[in-house]
């Protein structure tokens, strides 16, 4: 149809497309890794694809949604929080959406989130198949691993967060499915022992490294190649030389040329300061990681009765003070101590880089002598635990491996073993055999013959000789393996006698490498070697931390796990039982609450607790003063209102009732919000009746879960019936599932155990005969 007059003349803009005016997409958030102090810039378009992959179809539908998400993120970080958080959520948006992909479910609908996180879900699944037991090399090939539960929480919340940032509905959908379990398992500190050790090699490295290199600076003279340290293996010294050369081998530098060496004397002493300051203060890594200049000691305010010194620091990221408790007179290494310590280290922090008020005191230095940007704990504790030779106490239960992969090396056969992760997302293992050359065969033989040796002594295994000699079998089946050294002293180990065609083949092996060798050299029992020449490793022992990696040997298993949390444990279980739970709580800086979850609750050294209480309890019996005045002293001398033995008691003794709801409560109605109606009718008749709203029991504090089977089958019939009513009464749909939701949170509370035996009860004999869908319906009655 020919245009109009009207039309023909219009001055209007003729509007001309051109990809000069094109805008790019701009999806990038703040993403920091555990390696990285600073935060980047990081694209995430990568999501707008099928399966993450830029390399598959890209769904333009799913563009708002990131849009949105990078806003969210944006927002979060300009705000002052963490771009850590954002990491964290981003990395589980990534493989929830690679997941829903997978199983051809859109990841932006109701129905994608239930395939994951729902009742008969993705987690459950991944819950049903972890089994803690069980180390990584007693799986087989193809073997799922699983997760626990309290992981599946966090990977839960982080999900929620990242579907509420793409603008999704999440918090109507989570109500449709059960909630998980919060209760993590306690953490677990080092033993006296494991406390001994690290503490005294620790403090040996700093000692010796740091006045060494801030001398160096101070005086302007250039350091030796190697700094010695001197490690003690019982009656033996072994002097291990620490290079001081910030350089690194080939590989290893990023694009710009910059690298860290975290085997170099500086970066090795500010990872043994890093340890030493959670022994010191009890603080968390992100606390100890954040501590920065001016460092002040407070030596007025020395609390005498914990025999402590405050310390504050500035906490930039979060605009304040934060302030640490250093042991400075209850563990003293060399009589160096806490307020030393610190000082030391803050004097060797502003001559090697940061200077300024707001830098941090702990860093490594990178290739060129500059602080890196990083601060990389991981690659620092594998070059601590092999320098220091920090050997497990529980390195024993791997023998089983070292053992078959001892006689793999034999045959020249290699197993790689490791963890991978399928197209659902879902952690799997990993195991071949396969031929290898023999170079590589015998290097492999010889380091697991030397793990196998260091499962049954702490001696040094470097520079025994050929041969070795065995005692009898003694009464309790074990036999003496001897042996002498090059330098003539002696040692020996006992192993098992079912273990000994072990050892006497592992002095085979040593043997044939001997007799390849040319005459002249010693007969040794492990070597390093090519073309039948012998040498010594460098150091204590030959193995790394990552070839336990490589042999996928859990953190722990054979190197001591180096990690602030188990610090932190064993510092709340010394003061707590010096001084009980405020203490404690004044130690560690933590509310009460976060104590008792994370440190306290559930530990099976709880029994040692309520000994020790009982011995205090006889110690201040005599004539004046009988059990119950001997039990207000100790219970007021500990600062705990009631008795660990007495408390535990009550429960056991009393007779508990339930209402309808499976709770129990004191008959007092509190209610946060202030509407408390039987307070109410109580004034209005002039009496003291107890509660009987039990409607209101999901928002009353003084209703409590039993841990007790009849009690959680009461509950669980309860929610039950209250899903049913959810269709019936669509008004009161949103009141339904704030009860649902809150009655599930009480539900978490049960133990395994209970929580097992009461769904067994509820899935043979139905509901509660207690419970039933019009007593559901009498609570909706009420709420409307």
């Amino acid at each position: 149809m020919p245009k109009s007059k009207i039309a023909r003349q219009s001055n209007a803009v003729k509007r001309v497309r051109n990809s000069q005016n094109v805008v790019p997409l701009n999806l990038t958030i703040p993403y920091k890794d555990s390696k990285s102090n600073q935060p980047k810039s990081f694209d995430i378009s990568h999501l707008l694809h099928l399966g993450c992959d830029k390399k598959k179809q890209k769904i333009s539908s799913r563009t708002e949604y990131i849009r949105r998400f990078c806003k969210k993120a944006n927002q979060y970080v300009s705000n002052g929080n963490s771009a850590k958080t954002v990491t964290a959520t981003y990395e589980s948006l990534r493989n929830y959406i690679a997941f829903c992909d997978a199983v051809d479910v859109d990841p932006y609908t109701e129905s994608g989130y239930l395939k994951f996180a729902g009742n008969d879900g993705e987690l459950r699944h991944r819950i049903k198949m972890y089994h803690p037991s069980k180390r990584l090399w007693e799986y087989n090939h193809g073997d799922e691993l699983g997760i626990k539960e309290v992981t599946a929480v966090a990977l839960l919340s982080t999900l929620r967060s990242a579907l509420d940032w793409c603008g999704l509905p999440v918090s109507d959908w989570a109500r449709h499915h059960r909630g998980y379990k919060k209760q993590s398992t306690p953490f677990v500190g080092y033993s006296k022992p494991e406390e001994k050790l690290l503490v005294a090699r620790l403090s040996n490295v700093f000692y010796a490294l740091a006045p060494q290199l801030i001398a160096a600076k101070e005086n302007n003279t250039p350091l030796p190649a190697t700094l010695p340290i001197v490690i003690a293996l019982g009656e033996h010294e072994e002097v291990v030389q620490i290079p001081t050369s910030l350089d690194i081998k080939a590989g290893g530098s990023k694009k710009d040329g910059t690298a860290v060496n975290h085997a170099a004397a500086f970066n090795l002493t500010m990872g043994a300061a890093y340890h030493l300051m959670c022994f010191f203060t009890s603080l968390n890594d992100s606390n100890v990681r954040s501590i920065s200049h001016p460092i002040k000691v407070h030596i007025e305010e020395r609390d005498k009765s914990l025999k402590t010194v405050r310390v504050s620091s500035y906490k930039p990221r979060a605009n304040k003070e934060v302030d640490a408790l250093l042991l400075g007179e209850t563990f003293d290494v060399d009589k160096r101590d806490g307020v030393k310590f610190i000082k030391l280290l803050e004097r060797l922090s502003k001559l090697y880089g940061n200077t300024k008020d707001g830098d941090q005191l702990l860093f490594t230095l990178a290739n060129a002598a500059n602080v890196s940007d990083g601060f990389n704990l991981t690659e620092i504790n594998k070059k601590l635990v092999n320098q220091l030779h920090l050997l497990s106490p529980n390195r024993a239960g791997n023998l089983p491996w070292f053992k078959t992969l001892f006689y793999g090396y034999r045959n020249q056969q290699a197993i790689t073993l490791k963890k991978t992760v399928n197209h659902l997302g879902r952690t799997v293992v990993h195991k071949k055999v396969e031929a290898i050359a023999k170079p590589g065969a015998v290097q492999g033989a010889t380091n697991s013959a030397y793990c196998i040796l260091s499962c049954y002594t702490d001696l040094p295994l470097k520079g025994i000789l050929l041969p070795l000699t065995y005692s009898e079998k003694d009464s309790d089946g074990y036999i003496t393996v001897s042996f002498n050294y090059r330098n003539g002293l002696h040692g020996c180990f006992n192993v098992p006698a079912s273990d000994l065609a072990l050892i006497k083949d592992i002095e085979h092996y040593a043997n044939e490498n001997a007799d390849k060798q040319p005459k002249r050299y010693e007969r040794l029992l492990l070597t390093r070697g090519s073309s039948g020449v012998p040498y010594d490793w460098e150091g204590i022992s030959p193995i790394s931390a990552t070839l336990m990696d490589t042999w996928s040997v859990e953190p722990n298993h054979y190197y001591l796990s180096l990690q602030s949390s188990r610090w932190r444990e064993m510092t709340s279980n010394q003061v707590y039982a010096d001084g009980g739970i405020q203490a404690a709580q004044s130690l560690l800086g933590n509310t009460l609450e976060t104590l008792d979850r994370n440190y306290l609750n559930g530990d099976p050294r709880l029994n040692n607790v309520i000994t020790s209480q009982g011995i205090e309890v006889l110690q201040n019996l005599n004539d004046e003063t009988n059990v119950e005045q001997a039990k207000a002293i100790v219970a007021k001398r500990r600062g705990i209102p009631v008795l660990s033995h007495d408390e535990a008691k009550k429960m056991r003794e009393e007779s508990i009732k339930t209402n309808p709801n499976g709770l129990i409560c004191n008959g007092q109605q509190i209610i946060s919000d202030g509407k408390n109606t039987q307070r109410a009718t109580n004034h209005k008749l002039g009496l003291n009746l107890p509660c009987t709203e039990f409607d209101m029991c999901h928002k009353c504090q003084s209703a409590k879960a039993v841990n007790e089977t009849e009690a959680i089958y009461k509950l669980i019939s309860l929610i039950d019936a209250l899903k049913d009513t959810l269709n019936m009464y669509p008004d009161a749909k949103s009141e339904a599932h704030e009860k649902i939701e809150q009655y599930e949170f009480t539900l978490d509370g049960a133990s395994d155990t209970v929580f097992e035996e009461a769904m067994a009860k509820f899935n043979t004999q139905g509901r509660h005969p207690r419970v039933s869908i019009d007593h559901a319906i009498l609570t909706l009655g009420w709420l409307k």
